[in-house]
């Protein structure tokens, strides 16, 4: 009798995403530790895990089954059940890609993939079936003792499959099962058909009482996350067991002992099953070349005809420079056999042909971007329009002969014209060779741990202080997490916090969804699915590979880059702007060809205005230009690279500014490492040093060099000392003492590490020196492109509107009469607000606002709502209108926001009349004058709060305009008249802006207070953060005490407070205010006085009253009891000066002791 054996044949990994908590890794290694030969991978309708799993089995000795569970509906409008289709050879791997990218692509259903019948039908080639067991078409029709229709099934299934279709069966302990597996299998008897035992796996392990959650329980919390439900509401359908684990052979053949037959099988079907993928094997789509060329020969000759007009271009250039023709075709001709010989000419000519599409249909392309513009071809050819050998650039940082790797090109396209590009390239190649690349999102330590605070139904701010007590730290895991005190001690504090603790650390980093990659495009030879299974994006509408970025390259394809980057946009909207303009076309910007020398520029570089300039704006970049008083070109290439957290850590930046500056002595020790670090003050800046320090004084080839620079940047110790020793030697050989240059292999180890690719580096100086460039000329023009490009984003409006104040712009409010959907240039002084930044407010109505108001101005309310639609406006629209300003060419704002409802009702009348063709008698006016003449309902309108609501910040209002009086005897000083004192001070204002960083102590913030007088930066260091925390919101009105201290930060007189304390205003004004004094004359009624104070005290909490009682004959100050606390909202305070005068109500304060 044959041995027994067993092979998994039907498990969900991760990947499944609604089930499935298995990861690969796990897998191959618990499939190893239990001595199985083969084990199969049945995701749900995907093949994600794919590659992942056939890499991963195949380095471990076990044979990778591949395959896919599907939903099988008849048609669109029928019931779906779950078929599993496994591969036996590379035919049946491409169908069955063809079949899962079909379902995504062509077949879904209510959002979910379905496979129709008759795709079974022409792809079933080289596939294996598992009838899905109870939840199976099959399945279904036993149950119902439908006999008949079973059999009617089976033949169908076996006349697509034949010998290869086959009844599954398990014993997991669901309802039915037995009767199930009884019927089936006198069924296969009767019509001998093969069976086979699976045990449709969703989890590794079983439960174990000292384990805890187990595998079972934490897939149950994945699934209930999945589907938006909660773990203990009855009502969810449990549609798993807890024997749904990978068990071991002999559990399997004790629990299929009746059935040998059925565990044999499945060894059977393992052995069907050879898939062989060739993998790591480049296929690249063709290239039209002219008749008689090779694709070769094409690029060799468009290159030269192009070198020769870069040429050409550079002497008539703005910054023309002298050029050694022979060098430069030396270099191209170096590289050109190099591409040749590695056979990557189609890659060239593909990517050069898309980017010269793009500029000639004047979509704007980044100068280069990464290694690629080290490349004299890619220059020559217009990828790239930086000259490589002026910027000492090198190509095999690019493509090294020595370390083999596809090329990679990164392109930069203007946002805007990005999805034309890709629209080019699908056309040119074929929608079915196309596709974007898809990403894998994954349950993330904060949001796992939100997940399961839900669906063990705890409550929400439970879930939310968990996850706030995780360091800010980007990508952090829950482990690295708890390592931290605060967050420790926060899971501790409660068994509660541990259950939920305890599960997230199971669920941590499973896949949870899938996305579209920003930038990766491939482009296969022929149908993607001979490569890569497909998936739809159905938010965005675009086909994607459902490999992931690696595994795509893995499968054959090469990968293309398409990044959209803003700044492009910017710059050719500014420049148009500017161009519009000029009347003489001679005069026109050319932003490619700006002098590299202008003093202009550098001065705003100088003073660090440099909000919007590209890469340049932050904080700590601002700082650093100030102390290295940029003065040339190569120190925005140089400030690019060492803005690094490595290199700012190794303080190479104070370095690379104090030997700028002859503070730090700069010593090279030889010639050769003079040559090429004099440029960076013998600061290691670049990768690129490192190489050509190699070549230069130890005899590398720039491969080896490249490969030394590699394995620096890795800290692999054996190939280190490998390649120390081969340095050294070399340098010797090179008449270079010995002890120098182990010396100098030691420094370059310690800081290449930090070094940065330079070749991307010049090339985004030169988009940080353009938008310098127009800023510091056109500013204008250039601000209003920057805030035209960021209309949804209001903290960084308001940050660019508060920079524009600064350098002289005056930004006006936004107006319905005059505005755009973007912020437009009035003059070189002034910029209108556009209406698009306006909450709410979309394109297609700012574009019918703008149509109608080309015809004339909207005259008023009721013009404006007739002519736009009183479908196109609703009050919320209007009312976001009102408040940010745009309507005040129209009246007063209370008066237009108390007519909202009357206008949009009478339009809404005018527009059924006018579907009717039904004239008023009297005509519009009339109606009109009706409406005006109505009674409406006077509401109070509180302007500052409808600014902050329209707009995201105060661009006129300011909430302490009407609090001045309260904020002077409250603080004592406004910001704008603060001094440096060696004691506390106290300060009022609104929180504009505030970043929270995670520091070695705990998380801290550095927040921006404003109280229209002017502008203070908070300094909130960990322990007040952490008191304080919950009060810091934007547009919050803050009390803040603490030492003020000058803000050596600019030229201006600036300072900056180091927070002690903080407080709302309305807590300020409960711990600062005595008491609040009512003055009363004998005109006041007693009684009606003391019924309107207890309407509005409170019993438990609030500030003293007190009584000035001034009459003829007598005045007394009455201090009321405790009973007339009133509490001190705004509100409040406004009931008091409404009933007795505001002349009549005043704060009284405690004295401010030792405070300003």
């Amino acid at each position: 009798m044959e041995r027994l054996d067993f092979v998994h044949l039907h498990l969900h990994s991760e990947y499944s995403l609604s089930d499935g908590i298995i990861r690969i890794n796990e897998l191959v290694s618990r499939a190893s530790s239990l001595e199985y030969s083969a084990v199969g991978l049945t995701d749900l309708t995907n093949l994600f895990g794919l590659l992942e799993f056939y890499r991963s089995s195949r380095e471990n000795g076990i044979k990778p089954i591949v395959g896919a569970e599907v939903n099988v509906i008849k048609d669109k409008d029928s019931l779906s059940a779950p078929i599993v289709l496994l591969v036996k050879d590379k035919i049946g791997y491409i169908n069955l890609t063809k079949i899962v990218s079909k379902a995504y692509v062509d077949g879904q259903v209510n959002g979910q993939p379905m496979v129709e019948l008759s795709m079974l039908q022409d792809y079933s080639e080289g596939l294996i079936a598992l009838s899905g067991g109870m939840e199976g078409h099959i399945g279904q029709s036993i149950l119902s003792g439908n006999i008949s229709l079973t059999e009617s099934r089976i033949e169908f299934f076996r006349n697509i499959f034949g010998e290869d279709f086959f009844l599954e069966v398990h014993r997991l302990g669901k309802a039915n099962e037995e009767e199930y597996n009884k019927t089936a299998v006198d069924i296969a008897a009767k019509m001998d058909i093969p069976i086979v035992a699976t045990n449709n796996v969703r989890f590794l392990m079983p439960i174990d009482p000292e384990v805890s959650p187990s595998d079972f329980e934490a897939h149950e919390a994945r699934v209930c996350i999945q589907r938006g439900e909660i773990l203990d509401d009855p009502r969810r359908s449990k549609d798993y067991t807890e024997t749904q684990y990978f068990r071991t052979k002999e559990e399997m053949l004790d629990l299929f002992s009746d059935i040998p037959e059925a565990l044999l099988n499945s060894v059977a079907i393992a052995e069907k099953c050879n898939l062989d993928l060739e993998l790591g094997k480049f296929y690249l789509p063709d290239f039209e070349v002219p008749q008689g060329q090779t694709r070769e020969d094409h690029l060799r000759a468009i290159s030269k005809e192009g070198l020769k007009k870069r040429i050409k271009s550079i002497r008539d250039s703005i910054n023309s420079y002298e050029v050694n023709h022979e060098l430069y075709f030396e270099r191209l001709n170096y590289e050109l056999d190099m591409i040749c010989k590695l056979d990557f000419a189609g890659y060239f000519l593909i990517v050069a042909d898309f980017v010269n599409w793009a500029q000639q249909n004047h979509i704007p392309v980044g100068p280069g971007r990464g290694s690629g513009a080290g490349s004299i071809t890619a220059y020559a050819l217009g990828i790239t329009a930086i000259d490589p050998i002026k910027y000492d650039l090198l190509f095999e940082r690019f493509l090294n002969p020595e370390r083999v790797s596809n090329p990679d090109f990164d392109i930069d396209f203007c946002i805007e014209g990005r999805d034309k590009v890709l629209e080019y390239v699908t056309k040119k190649y074929g929608k079915e060779s196309v596709a974007q690349i898809s990403t894998r999102g994954t349950m993330a330590a904060r949001a796992v741990l939100r997940d399961v605070v839900r669906v063990l139904g705890k409550p929400y701010g439970f879930g939310d202080r968990l996850a706030k007590a995780i360091p800010d730290v980007l990508g952090i895991s829950l482990e690295d997490a708890y390592k931290e005190k605060q967050f420790k001690e926060t899971i501790e504090e409660s068994e509660e916090s541990r259950e939920v603790y305890d599960m997230a650390l199971k669920l941590e980093g499973l896949s949870r969804s899938v996305g579209t990659h920003a930038a990766g495009v491939v482009i296969a030879p022929t149908a993607l699915t001979d490569f890569t299974p497909l998936i739809l994006d159905s938010d965005k509408g675009t086909v994607a590979s459902q490999f992931d970025m690696g595994d795509v390259e893995s499968a054959g394809l090469v990968k293309f880059d398409f990044l959209g980057l803003k700044t492009l946009t910017i710059l050719d909207q500014a420049v148009n702007r500017v161009n519009s303009k000029l009347k003489d076309n001679n005069a026109h910007i050319d932003i490619e060809d700006l002098p590299l020398n202008d003093s202009k520029t550098f001065e705003l570089l100088q003073r660090a205005e440099t909000t919007g300039v590209f890469q340049l704006e932050s904080r700590g970049m601002r700082e650093y230009l100030r102390q290295l008083v940029p003065s040339r070109f190569e120190d925005i290439v140089s400030m690019n690279a060492l803005y690094r957290p490595g290199a700012l850590g190794m303080n190479m930046v104070d370095s690379y500014i104090n030997r700028k500056h002859g503070r730090e002595d700069v010593t090279y020790g030889h010639e050769a490492v003079e040559n090429i670090l004099s440029t960076t003050y013998g600061v290691i800046v670049y990768q690129e040093q490192v190489m050509q320090i190699a070549q230069d004084l130890s005899g590398f080839t720039l491969g080896q060099a490249d490969i030394l620079r590699r394995a620096m940047g890795k800290k692999k110790k054996e190939e280190m000392e490998r390649l120390r020793s081969t340095f050294i030697k070399g340098a010797v050989k090179k008449k270079v003492n010995e002890r120098y240059a182990a010396n100098l292999f030691d420094q370059i180890e310690q800081f290449a590490g930090y070094g940065f690719n330079r070749s991307h580096s010049v090339g985004y100086a030169l988009i940080a020196y353009q938008t310098a460039w127009l800023k510091a000329h056109f500013p204008s023009e250039f601000m209003a492109s920057v805030m035209s490009c960021d209309l949804g984003n209001t903290d960084s409006i308001q940050i660019f509107v508060d920079d524009c104040r600064n350098i002289g712009l005056k930004v006006l409010k936004p107006d319905i009469n005059k505005s755009s959907y973007r912020f437009e240039d009035s003059d070189s002084s002034t910029i209108l607000y556009g209406l698009g930044a306006i909450k709410g407010i979309g394109e297609s109505l700012v574009e019918k606002i703008v149509e109608e108001r080309e015809k004339s101005e909207y005259k008023d309310l009721l013009d404006f709502c007739i002519r736009v639609g009183f479908n196109r406006v609703n009050k919320r629209i209007l009312t976001a209108l009102i408040g940010s300003g745009a309507m005040d060419c129209l009246g007063e704002r209370d008066q237009l926001f108390n007519r909202i409802e009357s206008c949009l009702k009478k339009a809404e009348q005018v527009a059924e009349r006018d579907k009717s063709n039904i004239k008023d008698f009297f005509g519009d006016e009339v109606d009109k004058d009706i409406i005006e003449d109505e009674e409406i309902q006077q509401i109070e309108f509180d302007h500052v709060s409808a600014e902050w609501s329209a707009l995201g910040f105060y661009l006129e209002s300011h909430p302490l305009e009407s609090k001045k009086k309260e904020v002077r005897n409250m603080c004592g000083f406004f910001i704008s008249e603060l001094q440096t004192e060696s004691h506390p001070q106290r300060i009022a204002g609104t929180l504009v802006h505030f970043n929270v960083r995670q520091g070695k102590r705990g998380r801290f913030a550095f927040a921006t207070l404003d109280d229209s007088t002017g502008k203070i930066e908070v300094s909130i260091w960990a322990d007040v953060f952490d008191n304080y925390r919950s009060l810091l919101k934007k547009g919050q009105l803050l009390v803040v005490e603490g030492i003020v201290d000058r803000d050596n930060f600019g030229d201006k007189k600036s300072f900056k407070i180091i927070a002690d304390k903080i407080l709302t205003f309305e807590q300020a004004r409960r711990e600062y205010v005595k008491n609040i004094s009512i003055r009363l004359n004998d005109n006041f009624d007693q009684d009606s006085v003391i019924k309107l104070i207890k309407g509005l005290s409170s019993s438990d909490e609030g500030n003293k009253v007190l009584i000035a009682y001034e009459a003829k004959e007598a005045s007394a100050e009455i201090e009321l009891p405790n009973d007339y606390l009133i509490d001190l909202k705004d509100e409040n305070i406004n009931a008091l000066k409404d009933a007795f005068g505001k002349d009549n109500i005043n704060l009284v304060y405690h004295s401010r002791i030792h405070l300003n």
